[in-house]
C-alpha cells in the first residue's frame, strides 16, 4: 500500500507519526512538505530522519518519478502545492482507485469565511473521499463542508518522549509569540496569583526564547502545569505534550482539545478565573488528565489508525 502525505511546514509531532507509519508492514510512505519559514527554524534534517521526505518550495520542485500512491493525505486547501497535487488528473489516470483524504484542524465557527467555504471550496473538496481531523470541533466543520466519511485523530506524537516525574512545581507556557496566544492574559493572571500568595514560578518559551523540539521534554520535567490562554487554538499539540508528561493543564475554552484532554477550562480572557485556577493547581485541586488519556494519541496508535483508514477506503465497494 503506497501512502503519500502532502503537508505544509516541518513539525516534530508529524515527523513522529510518519516515522512510525513507515515501519508498518506493507506500507510504502512518501511525504512532500511545502516548507514555510516561521522565523525560528527547527533542525529539518534531524527532524525528518527515518522516512522518505521531500521538502519543497513549490509544486515545481515535487518529484514522484514512476511512484503512484494508493492513498493521498493532503493538508488543508491554502497551499498551491497541495491543491495542484490533489487536482492533478494524471494521478487518477495512473491509478483509477486512488483515494484522497483531506486533513485539517479548522473548527466550526459562526464566521462568514467558515460558512461560505461550503460553497467556495465545493469544487475542490469534492475531489476527496474522506476527511481526517483532530477532534469533534473540526468534525463538526467537516460535516458542514459536506464530508460523509470523517475520521478523528489527525494529531498525535511520540508520547514516550515526554515521560515525566510527578511532584514538580511551576507554570510553563510554550508556543508562538502571537497575538492569538494571549500571553498578556497569562502574565496578568500570574500577577494576581502572586498577589494572592502564590509561590510557583512562571516560565515562557517561544518567540525570541525559542527552543528546539528536542529540548521541550526537559522543560516539562521541571514544571507542574501548562498554561494556555488562546482566543483561537483549534487543537494545540502543546496540550498533548504536557498531558503526556503528566502535567496539569489550565486552558481557555477556545482551545479545541480542552475537554478531550481533560484540562481545566477557564473562560477566554477571564484573567481572574485563570489566576484562581493557578492557585488551585498549586494547592492540588487540579489533577493531571494522566498518561492513559495521552496514550490514545500516541504515534503508534496513530499509525495503526491510518493503516485502517486506508484499507477501509481501498476495500470499499
Amino acid at each position: 500500500m503506497k501512502i503519500l502525505f502532502v503537508w505544509t511546514g516541518v513539525t516534530s509531532y508529524m515527523a513522529d507519526c510518519w516515522r512510525e507509519l513507515a515501519k508498518r508492514s506493507g506500507v510504502e510512505l512518501k511525504v512532500i512538505i511545502e516548507k514555510h519559514s516561521s522565523g525560528a527554524e527547527i533542525d529539518v534534517a534531524k527532524t525528518l530522519l527515518g522516512f522518505d521526505a521531500q521538502v519543497v518550495s513549490s509544486i515545481s520542485d515535487v518529484s514522484l518519478g514512476d511512484w503512484v500512491p494508493d492513498v493521498i493525505f493532503a493538508v488543508g486547501w491554502h497551499s498551491k502545492t497541495v491543491r495542484s497535487i490533489v487536482a492533478n488528473p494524471k494521478l487518477k489516470t495512473l491509478n483509477p482507485k486512488l483515494k484522497l483524504i483531506c486533513c485539517f484542524d479548522m473548527p466550526w465557527r459562526w464566521q462568514m469565511r467558515c460558512i461560505v467555504a461550503r460553497w467556495v471550496l465545493h469544487r475542490f473538496l469534492r475531489c476527496y473521499d474522506a476527511a481526517f481531523v483532530p477532534g469533534e470541533m473540526a468534525a463538526r466543520y467537516a460535516r458542514w463542508l459536506g464530508f460523509k466519511k470523517i475520521n478523528k485523530g489527525l494529531f498525535s506524537l511520540n508520547t514516550s518522549r515526554f515521560a515525566n516525574d510527578t511532584g514538580k512545581e511551576g507554570f510553563i507556557f510554550i508556543g508562538r509569540d502571537a497575538s492569538e496566544k494571549r500571553i498578556d492574559v497569562i502574565k496578568a493572571a500570574y500577577e494576581i496569583y502572586k498577589q494572592k500568595g502564590g509561590r510557583w514560578t512562571l516560565d515562557i518559551y517561544g518567540g525570541s526564547n525559542f527552543v528546539q523540539p528536542s529540548e521541550v521534554p526537559n522543560l516539562y520535567r521541571s514544571h507542574a502545569c501548562l498554561l494556555l490562554a488562546s482566543h483561537f487554538d483549534p487543537w494545540p499539540l502543546v496540550m498533548l505534550e504536557a498531558t503526556s508528561a503528566g502535567l496539569m493543564v489550565i486552558a481557555s475554552d477556545r482551545c479545541g482539545n480542552v475537554d478531550e484532554l481533560g484540562a481545566r477550562s477557564v473562560p477566554y480572557g477571564n484573567v481572574s478565573a485563570m489566576a484562581d485556577a493557578m492557585l488551585d493547581a498549586e494547592h492540588g485541586a487540579i489533577k493531571p488528565a494522566g498518561r492513559e488519556t495521552a496514550a490514545q494519541y500516541d504515534s503508534r496508535v496513530w499509525a495503526d489508525h491510518v493503516v485502517t483508514i486506508c484499507k477501509d477506503l481501498i476495500e470499499e465497494k
